[in-house]
């Protein structure tokens, strides 16, 4: 998807999106970050943003109710005060009703080597919660886009019964062609799940670029895919453009898997966590040597 600033015209893509689904036989519809709305800076996602019992949330909510689909919207801008939102992952039921939200937990505040600076938490409050949606499609692992290198919080899912990993990302095109790839598998194979990645593509916003900024348009990297429990890429993208990447899960595949190579039960939390402790203890001893 490549969202704008435009919400209408967003709306009227993901509405396609949905109807292509439907006709595919799809159940589960997962839309990347800022599938709503993506502007030209932190101000105007600040003014966009609504709460999620708002009227743009509610049309999209009647979406999954018209077709009949479970949707991850992966990443709205939820109104909080008026100078904060959050980046809030809805799910939503074939019924048209929020069945979970996760706030994004892990903020974007980077300086890009020869890239992008961008500072995500000046507009945006964190989330403090981990969540896992139980759907008749699979326990789903519920996260977005920065979260996907922090790997304790996907074992924290897969401990908590995660099948599938929803990882919805409007990753930057310098850092998604250093590292999205690897990281989704990386996180299918070491939690041994199905991952599936929404993203956003391309060049958001020229001709509001053009016209109003002397700065080249933001360019999200793309290549939304999925990955099964083994870290195999099933389903891919046509690089650089729009649209749905479709696959069939196979939970038995997961279960396989984790039957053969049981990776949890080998997990030593004993010895994680005492060498942390030793650690701790190593580095108050020697603070208090420093001040005696």
């Amino acid at each position: 998807m490549t969202s704008s600033s435009d919400a209408e015209a967003n709306f009227k893509v993901v509405e396609s999106f949905c109807k292509e689904s439907q006709s595919e036989g799809v159940q589960l519809l997962c839309l990347p970050e800022c599938f709503a709305f993506l502007g030209l800076g932190a101000q105007e996602s600040i003014v966009f943003s609504q709460k999620l019992d708002g009227p743009l949330m509610s049309r999209y909510c009647t979406l999954a109710k018209t077709y009949a689909l479970y949707i991850s919207f992966g990443g709205f801008q939820e109104n909080i005060t008026d100078k904060k939102v959050c980046n809030a992952h809805v799910i939503v039921s074939p019924e048209g009703t929020i069945v979970d939200v996760y706030r994004k937990i892990h903020l974007f505040d980077v300086d890009v080597p020869n890239g992008m600076k961008f500072k995500e938490s000046s507009f945006t409050q964190p989330g403090d919660k981990v969540v896992l949606s139980e759907t008749p499609v699979g326990k789903l692992g519920v996260t977005v886009c920065y979260d996907l290198r922090f790997p304790e919080l996907y074992g924290v899912l897969r401990r908590m019964g995660a099948e599938i990993l929803l990882i919805p990302a409007a990753f930057t095109l310098k850092t998604g062609i250093a590292h999205w790839s690897v990281l989704l598998r990386a996180r299918a194979i070491e939690t041994q799940c199905f991952v599936l990645a929404a993203a956003q593509v391309g060049k958001h916003n020229v001709q509001r670029y053009r016209n109003e900024t002397t700065k080249p348009p933001r360019e999200s990297y793309g290549d939304a895919c999925i990955i099964d429990p083994w870290g195999t890429v099933i389903a891919r993208a046509t690089v650089g453009k729009p649209g749905l990447v479709i696959a069939k899960l196979d939970l038995g595949l997961l279960s396989s898997i984790r039957t053969s190579m049981p990776t949890a039960s080998h997990r030593r939390p004993d010895v994680y966590y005492a060498a942390n402790s030793d650690k701790g203890r190593a580095r108050d001893g020697a603070a208090q040597k420093a001040t005696l």
